[in-house]
């Protein structure tokens, strides 16, 4: 059986546990931001082709048009408007 923690392992594990979790975090914010980066590339290949990612990802339309703009690199977004 493991010994008993005292406060200070507590308060390490607590803290690695917060670390782990910001990683986590910010990682999941940076895939979602290169997703829909991507997205918004592909949805300009032709006509339709957003209607088709829709399809694809099970999704409307506007979704795709909210999502795009959200993550869309603030230079990018004057440009596409």
């Amino acid at each position: 059986m493991s010994p008993r923690p005292d406060d200070q392992a507590r308060t390490e594990l607590r803290d690695l546990v917060a670390q782990a979790s910001q990683r986590r975090d910010e990682e999941h914010e940076r895939v979602e931001t290169e997703f829909w980066q991507s997205i918004d590339a592909l949805q300009g290949r032709y006509h339709g082709a957003q209607q088709d990612i829709a399809d694809v990802l099970d999704v409307r339309r506007n979704q795709i048009l909210r999502q795009t703009k959200r993550y869309r690199p603030a230079a990018q977004d004057t440009a596409h408007d």
